[in-house]
Parts: C-alpha cells; structure tokens; sequence
C-alpha cells in the first residue's frame, strides 16, 4: 500500500488514500470521494491531478509513478 495526501475540491481538509500500484486514477478519485463524503459531494465529472498534471482515469499509481506521501488533488472537470 502506498499512502498518498488526497484533496478533494472544497474540502477543508486533506486525507490520506492508501493506494494499490495498480489502482487507477479512476479508482484513486473514488477513494478519496468516498472517504470525504461526510463533509462534501462533488457531482458530475471530475479528473485526478498530480504534481499538477491531470493524470488519465486508466492510469494505474505504478504507471503515473506516484510514491509514498505524495499529493493527489480531485477536482470538478470543468468543460470548455
């Protein structure tokens, strides 16, 4: 398991998601909103960033070479 910072967009506080090497961002986004849902819900779409950069939902924690501690945000995905 590797333990990584989650955000989730307006959410006061961050979380730690332990993530598998072969979870997805997909999977990861889940996580993250099923742990926070107490305090908020996002509806709708929403993407995976990390190190800033959106990360594709098939992309597995091994492949977007996330390691232990390091931050993952979920946001709305907002269309253009």
């Amino acid at each position: 398991m590797i333990p990584l910072y989650g955000f989730l967009e307006g959410d006061t506080m961050g979380l730690i998601v332990l993530a598998d090497e072969s979870d997805t961002a997909a999977v990861l986004a889940e996580k993250l909103q099923t742990s926070a849902r107490v305090r908020i819900k996002l509806t709708g779409k929403v993407k995976l960033l990390h190190n800033g950069q959106t990360i594709d939902p098939e992309t597995t924690v091994a492949q977007a070479r996330m390691e232990a501690l390091d931050r993952i945000d979920v946001v709305k995905a907002r269309s253009r």
